[in-house]
């Protein structure tokens, strides 16, 4: 084996310009394949970790279609209202239940103008999400207080020209808010530009009434969270007449996100085995002029007293040898090109953006290569020992 290894080596050198090309198609292959699953196993990652701080034992509450349908339902969908709030708090294993309302408005600052995306909440929903909003200067807002709002980090640095800072305010839907705090950066730029304020403050501002369209619950314990989360959707069910909701746990959103996710990861990870399947190409009809180009060298080995296993292996053990280095040469790559996507992802995204390579993509990777080139040269191979030792040496 080692020797056909140095004899195939031996071959690659000799013919510089053909085995650079013939390497580019395994290498673009697998530097794009490692690349793209990079950016699915990177989200996963990234999504699974945000989800643990929240905690298993929360349990989310929304109209139907709210997750899907956009930042807030639409207006045919039945609102929330202090009845089911009621009703959540009197299901065992509740321990605290906060109710909130999500739109977006048109936020002024000066002349500039943008829409940003309002949370109205309390201060046990706060408490709640504690793990994310954490204050870098100033103050959390009281709930009594309907003219304060305390910012993401981006409207802050990002969002206007100006820095909003602590004291200064802001016009939501034609009225001013005063901010009284700014939380530290997330490292999602979606994240980073909401803008909180009480609950009474959204609904007085979009003229809601009591209406809520979003219930964060926190159960006793993460242990008792599935029950709750039945008895939750059994009493609103009642309550509402039907099921014009959607009850999920931090463990529902995981198995959703992450199913999405495979999904992702897998349609990438096809598209990229294109190029591979391409690299695989390239590889044969090298391989086939290869033979052609070596007939009489065939003979003379022939001659001499190669058999056809022999020839077999030598021009299998150059394909291979191909993939390898091809996917050695790819990795690589990949792994440079998946670090040049997390840093855009995150200029553009935010520094939650990030791209993850396993070693067991970087081994899979490899070994897929190999099996690539080794079966784009079978043919040839096949081709190269069948050849007739007498009629290969009168080849010119």
């Amino acid at each position: 084996m080692i020797e056909y290894i140095k004899y195939s080596f031996r071959n690659m050198v000799q013919r510089k310009s053909r085995t650079f090309l013939t390497l580019s198609g395994i290498v673009i292959g697998i530097a794009v394949i490692v690349a793209m699953i990079s950016i699915g196993e990177g989200m996963r990652r990234t999504v699974n970790e945000q989800l643990d701080k929240v905690g298993a034992d929360k349990i989310y509450v929304s109209p139907a279609g709210f997750f899907g349908g956009g930042f807030g339902p639409p207006k045919e969908f039945v609102p929330f209202g202090n009845a089911e709030l009621r009703e959540i708090n009197t299901i065992p294993g509740v321990k605290k239940v906060a109710p909130m309302y999500f739109a977006s408005a048109k936020v002024k600052v000066g002349t500039e103008e943008v829409t940003a995306n309002i949370i109205g909440g309390t201060e046990e929903g706060i408490e709640l999400y504690r793990e994310f909003l954490t204050l870098k200067e100033g103050r959390y807002i009281d709930e009594t207080e309907t003219e304060a709002v305390f910012i993401g980090y981006y409207v802050s640095k990002g969002m206007f020209e100006k820095e909003i800072r602590v004291g200064d305010y802001l016009e939501i839907s034609g009225k001013k808010f005063r901010v009284t705090g700014i939380i530290e950066e997330i490292g999602s730029k979606p994240d980073d530009s909401q803008i909180y304020m009480s609950i009474k403050a959204a609904q007085s501002l979009f003229d809601v009434g009591d209406d809520i369209n979003f219930i964060m619950v926190q159960a006793d314990s993460k242990g008792v969270v599935g029950e709750v989360s039945k008895k939750i959707e059994e009493r609103l069910k009642k309550l509402r007449g039907g099921k014009d909701f959607e009850v999920l746990t931090t463990e529902d959103q995981a198995g959703q996100i992450n199913q999405v996710l495979d999904i992702l990861t897998f349609v990438l990870g096809g598209i990229a085995s294109v190029s591979l399947l391409v690299g695989g190409v390239i590889i044969m009809n090298t391989m086939l002029m290869s033979v052609i180009e070596r007939t009489r060298e065939i003979g003379i080995m022939k001659a001499t007293g190669a058999t056809n296993y022999r020839i077999l292996g030598v021009f299998l053990a150059e394909s291979s040898l191909v993939g390898l280095v091809g996917g050695a040469v790819g990795i690589i790559f990949g792994l440079v090109t998946s670090k040049m996507i997390e840093e855009i992802g995150q200029f553009y995204i935010g520094t939650l953006f990030e791209t993850y390579v396993s070693v067991t993509v970087l081994i899979g990777a490899l070994i897929f290569s190999i099996i690539v080139g080794s079966a784009s040269g079978a043919y040839p191979a096949w081709k190269a020992a069948k050849l007739d030792p007498v009629e290969a040496l009168r080849y010119e």
